[in-house]
């Protein structure tokens, strides 16, 4: 008996510590970071790399990798021997969308009709999964109707959305009414929202960026305070500080206070948002002058991932050795 209850505490001992190199893997590929994910990856046992979280995580790490096309070949065969598993039918989704952005024309509307069934297989599957239900909204607002584009679906997942978090589904039920030119309705689920979260910085943003879109850059600039007062988390933090230098940038007026703002999000950003905020305050202090300071941002700017910020940095390079003469 003894010898029985050691075998099993040793093999809870082996299950445990296998679940932890799995979410190191799966953590790296949250903080997306590949190198840190690949050589967990590498760590794991070939129990783990031939589970279903393990496979799970191979897909995953070509998404990271950008190898998107290998990445939806390999979750489609996945979803064939496991149709009913949640993360596959995700991850296939995900795949899918980004090849439907990269794709052909005359491939675009096959990848939008592969996204749309798996993830609406996810949600069917796991009714909140937050992360699936915004994705889907996103997409039936941003799609056009020919690829399967729906504000009304859009609006029914942002429904079913509330139902798991009340906060996000709010601001994401105003989104479909703003995207859709009901801005009354919009304002009218704002406030209802506000009425039951008055401490939101959730919906602090989502107001905010409907004022930065109607270029009301006051009551912008207002939301985007309270947004990063009452953010939840760094990320959210660093998004709406960034906005507040943003709207420095659009609007021409208090630079300074942009510059401050951005100041305050460089620390906290993350490795998508850093060069972003960089090249935002390189702008601000051309605006105010500072050439020698934006130089020093505009040299710190990574822009080896992100083509469009490469186009914006080369343009911004030219326009502070103008005016330096």
């Amino acid at each position: 008996m003894k010898r029985k209850l050691v075998a099993l505490v040793i093999a809870g001992a082996v299950t445990m510590a296998s679940f932890a190199d799995i979410n190191d893997v799966q953590q790296a590929l949250e903080a997306e970071d590949k190198v840190a994910a690949q050589q967990a990856f590498d760590g794991l046992s070939a129990a783990d790399k031939n589970s279903i979280d393990g496979k799970v995580l191979t897909g995953r790490l070509m998404l990271v990798k950008e190898d998107t096309e290998d990445a939806f070949d390999y979750f489609e065969e996945l979803q064939d021997e496991h149709s009913s598993n949640v993360d596959v039918n995700y991850y296939l989704g995900v795949s899918a969308v980004i090849m439907a952005q990269k794709a052909s024309i005359f491939s675009k509307l096959g990848y939008a009709k592969d996204f749309i069934k798996a993830m609406e297989k996810t949600v069917e599957l796991k009714p909140d999964h937050q992360d699936a239900l915004n994705t889907l909204i996103g997409f039936h607002l941003n799609a056009p109707s020919i690829a399967g584009g729906n504000s009304e679906q859009a609006l029914t997942f942002a429904k079913q959305l509330q139902q798991y978090d009340e906060e996000q589904g709010y601001s994401q039920i105003a989104n479909v009414y703003w995207q859709t030119e009901k801005p009354e309705l919009a304002k009218q689920i704002m406030a209802e929202g506000f009425k039951k979260h008055p401490e939101s910085g959730t919906l602090y943003f989502t107001r905010a960026m409907a004022n930065i879109a109607d270029e009301a850059w006051q009551d912008a600039r207002t939301d985007l305070i309270f947004a990063a007062k009452y953010a939840k988390d760094d990320e959210k933090k660093s998004r709406a500080l960034y906005q507040q230098g943003k709207v420095s940038v659009k609007s021409g007026e208090e630079a300074a206070l942009g510059i401050d703002a951005l100041t305050q999000a460089l620390p906290i950003a993350d490795k998508q948002y850093k060069p972003w905020v960089t090249y935002r305050l390189a702008q601000l202090y051309i605006t105010e002058k500072q050439l020698t300071k934006a130089g020093d941002f505009i040299a710190e700017i990574d822009v080896s991932e992100d083509e469009e910020l490469e186009d914006k940095v080369k343009k911004l390079k030219k326009k502070l050795k103008k005016l330096m003469g």
